[in-house]
């Protein structure tokens, strides 16, 4: 019968147990020194290797032969105990046996001497579980404990533990392994099980374990195929995750405001690889690296990544405003929380992608500013208005020279535009290139007229940083310095605007 990667290669020894040396030290010297307490508490996220380090430690204190503090695994006493024959140890799920009169049977086996062992382990796993009633009636227990007795308590969640429970258990806080510890440990087993584990698979398989590697072995039993190599296309195809560069590719849809292509993404992402809350957990994922990337000096330290993909989420975060990466990333934090609470998922995803494009959609503070700020185009500012004072005074005739009609424009195509474009991206301003795709260019003379129907990409572009940007980039381009100028198109109409109503109507 087959068995699992994660038992056949179970540590048997607390020198085989990967990323907790901090607390397999400490036991090992104990079990050496014949120093061992009366009750332990291991607590720490799952696949840490808590009941594990509970099993080793029991065959430890009853080993005829310890070597070092760790278990020989050869004598009558390991033998058994690994057999799961031996009566000393008796390992009790607390998630299955949470009340009081269970805790109550326990404690009257506990008047009995060992079997065979010098020890009879009582291994309580998830022991959070247990009802406050089950608490009290192990209290007294734990607090005077027959000599021959040892309680080893497991759980992953430490608060629910009450503190007179914590106050009679040496605790030891098993931390997550990181992804080069996973990664090697994965590496190792394949090459004992007879494949080749790639180092990108070995990678990307490490990070989705997140710490723990019983997960990292249970994804590695799904994707061997026999003796085949298991590859990071391979990885991704069996377990339903997208590379980053096809995320990375997203982000720029959405920062390009480009709504069909993103939905397009979506669909067929949702069909290749997994469903709406994956793939929107994975953008955050990628959003969240991008942040850093973009805060940081030396991302390097932070991010589990390759140095090829870090230096594309360099490059990528260098085009992105932080503050547009930290909209992204709660509008998807957001829409990862409605997922869980609607019956079309996929409806939902849809609207959180339209809304990464559309910021003034929502109805947040980031939207109401962005709304705000495409209406103060058209406002002129409070110092231009006339003092009630200054109109009263008599002023003296001035002559006003005739108004002269402006002359029609004559416009030709810009013919450096792409050349415009290129020489932004040498500058380092990429940024500005998506803002630019909706951009209809032409010259009149010694201006260059940027009309657009998108008054989002006009109020971006007006500013005096970026209207100087394109102001040197044409004069690369096109050898002399021309006058930037922004218009709406013409027969372009905003949508209907309560705000801009309201403003409207407050004039008149």
């Amino acid at each position: 019968m087959y068995q699992a990667l994660y038992r056949k290669y179970r540590p048997l020894t607390f020198s085989d147990v990967v990323g907790q040396e901090h607390i397999v030290g400490t036991l090992r010297a104990q079990v050496a020194e014949g120093a061992v307490s009366h009750a332990y508490l291991f607590c720490g996220t799952r696949g840490t290797g808590k009941t594990t380090c509970a099993k080793i430690l029991a065959r430890a204190v009853n080993c005829t032969h310890p070597q070092n503090g760790d278990p020989c695994n050869e004598c009558p006493q390991c033998r058994g105990i690994l057999s799961e024959a031996a009566m000393d140890v008796v390992e009790i799920d607390a998630a299955t046996n949470t009340g009081v009169g269970d805790v109550r049977e326990l404690r009257e086996e506990l008047i009995y001497a060992p079997a065979s062992g010098r020890y009879r382990v009582y291994i309580i796993d998830e022991v959070h579980m247990l009802s406050n009633q089950a608490f009290n009636a192990l209290l007294k227990t734990l607090e005077e404990p027959p000599k021959h007795v040892i309680f080893v308590l497991a759980t992953t969640e430490i608060q629910k533990i009450p503190a007179t429970i914590l106050s009679r258990c040496q605790r030891f806080d098993f931390k997550r392994l990181t992804p080069d510890q996973i990664a090697g440990r994965l590496t190792e087993i394949a090459g004992r099980e007879g494949f080749l584990l790639e180092p990108e698979a070995a990678s990307l398989l490490a990070r989705l374990a997140d710490g723990a590697l019983r997960d990292g072995l249970s994804l590695l039993d799904r994707c061997r195929d026999g003796s085949e190599p298991v590859t990071r296309a391979r990885v991704e195809q069996i377990i339903g995750v997208m590379g980053s560069g096809p995320l990375m590719e997203a982000v720029r849809l959405a920062w390009r405001r480009d709504v069909a292509g993103l939905l397009k993404f979506y669909r067929e992402a949702c069909a290749r690889y997994a469903g709406p809350a994956q793939l929107l957990g994975d953008l955050s994922a990628l959003l969240r690296d991008l942040l850093i990337c973009s805060v940081t000096e030396r991302p390097q330290e932070i991010l589990d990544c390759d140095a090829q993909e870090l230096s594309e989420k360099i490059a990528l975060s260098r085009q992105l405003p932080s503050a547009c990466i930290m909209r992204m990333m709660r509008e998807l934090q957001k829409g990862l929380w409605e997922l869980g609470r609607t019956v079309d998922k996929g409806m939902t995803a849809e609207m959180t992608l339209i809304s990464l494009c559309r910021e003034e959609l929502g109805e947040d503070i980031g939207a109401l500013s962005a709304r705000i700020a495409r209406l103060e185009r058209g406002i002129p500012p409070a110092s231009a208005a006339v003092p009630p004072a200054a109109a009263a005074a008599p002023e003296a005739p001035v002559e006003t020279p005739p108004k002269q009609e402006p002359a029609p424009e004559s416009r030709e195509d810009c013919p450096f535009w792409d050349q415009m474009k290129e020489i932004l991206q040498d500058l380092g301003h990429a940024n500005l290139l998506g803002f630019l795709l909706d951009i209809r260019p032409s010259l009149s003379g010694e201006q260059l007229i940027l009309s657009s129907d998108q008054a989002f990409c006009l109020d971006f572009l007006g500013t005096p940083e970026n209207k100087a940007l394109l102001a040197e980039a044409a004069a690369r381009a096109g050898g002399r310095n021309f006058t930037i100028v922004l218009k709406q198109a013409e027969g372009a109409a905003d949508p209907f605007d309560p705000l801009q109503e309201l403003l409207k109507e407050n004039e008149e």
